[in-house]
């Protein structure tokens, strides 16, 4: 049985969920599915008619169900027309919701669909709808081998391979928490720190400019800014980091970790419940303020066996939560609902 999904979700955009989306799908079309994409419009001003265009192009003669990736943002307060339109329909709605808590929201969007995707315990308590919800973790995409060594990705990026360097990889943005990363690195001697990212649209914003100004002052030729990292270059700067730190001060969940985690990285989280999860499965360590992710730093840099140990745990992790095994997932759960 072929199941046919029209998956609702923005495309071809510096976006997570876009990003997520096409990793979803590609893993899907190796398996029993064909996936119809149906765009969302990712930036700029929204209203309920054009929410209704995105209605009006849904393949219903083809698909046996609606899957939408949401995201707050995405659409813009305008959730309760949106799904009641799609609702209208008469196609089987399957919502994955990445981040939980704006309560009026999550409950129109519960009512409305058969069945609503989270990707850790955390959000599935949070959304509070548990007959309603299933689990299925974020895709990882577990880097393959053979692969240039750190060495040589830190020669790439014409860094001394003797230098042990920390890394940030993601958006940036005030929820990020990468001024508790800073300070931490001020306490960390002799030791490089590398900040990849930016915004969605903007090459630089207010907020990474000031942070950019921080570290010119406090870390003098010890931070380095690469911006927007490109597909290409990906691999090779996670392949550089000795460790990955993710500072955030709110998360449901973090594609950027996920990826570090795929790249068989020491990662460092801050001690919020999503992360907590993954430390209890062994994929990461986390962290509580500025002197304990210093210390950490310093300990996993310090400790080889330490460091391989974590290594191995983010790569197992990434094995276990493939995007092979997370598109089988949810190839079994379209099956049962239709």
């Amino acid at each position: 049985m072929v199941i046919s999904i029209a998956m609702v979700s923005p495309y071809f955009v510096r976006c997570g969920i876009a990003t997520y989306t096409q990793n979803l799908n590609d893993a899907l079309a190796n398996l029993e599915c064909d996936i119809y994409g149906v765009r969302l419009p990712r930036f700029g001003f929204k209203n309920t008619e054009i929410l209704q265009t995105v209605v009006e192009t849904m393949p219903l003669e083809k698909a046996d169900a609606i899957h939408v990736q949401h995201e707050y943002g995405l659409y813009q307060n305008l959730e309760e027309p949106f799904f009641t339109s799609l609702a209208s329909l008469g196609k089987p709605i399957i919502t994955t919701m990445h981040s939980v808590g704006a309560w009026e929201v999550d409950r129109i969007i519960a009512n409305v669909s058969k069945r609503v995707i989270v990707h850790n315990d955390f959000c599935f308590k949070r959304l509070g709808y548990p007959l309603k919800t299933t689990i299925i973790p974020h895709g990882a995409k577990p880097l393959g081998e053979p692969f240039p060594s750190q060495e040589v990705c830190k020669r790439m990026l014409g860094i001394d391979p003797r230098s042990s360097l920390v890394g940030y990889l993601g958006y940036i943005s005030s929820y990020k928490g990468l001024e508790m990363l800073i300070e931490a690195m001020t306490k960390v001697p002799k030791t490089g720190l590398l900040i990849g990212g930016g915004w969605h649209v903007e090459r630089e914003t207010q907020y990474i400019f000031k942070l950019k100004e921080w570290t010119l002052k406090d870390l003098p030729a010890r931070c380095r800014w690469l911006g927007y990292v490109s597909n290409r270059d990906v691999d090779t700067v996670y392949g550089a980091m000795d460790i990955l730190v993710y500072p955030s001060r709110f998360s449901t969940e973090s594609g950027a970790l996920i990826m570090g985690l795929s790249h068989g990285k020491a990662v460092l989280a801050s001690n919020i419940a999503p992360f907590r999860e993954k430390e209890k499965q062994g994929a990461l360590m986390t962290f509580t303020g500025v002197h304990d992710l210093a210390k950490k730093i310093k300990m996993i840099l310090k400790d080889e066996e330490l460091r391989l140990k974590l290594e191995r745990g983010s790569l197992d992790y990434a094995r276990a939560t493939s995007w092979a095994h997370v598109a089988e997932t949810h190839l079994q759960l379209y099956k049962e609902l239709l």
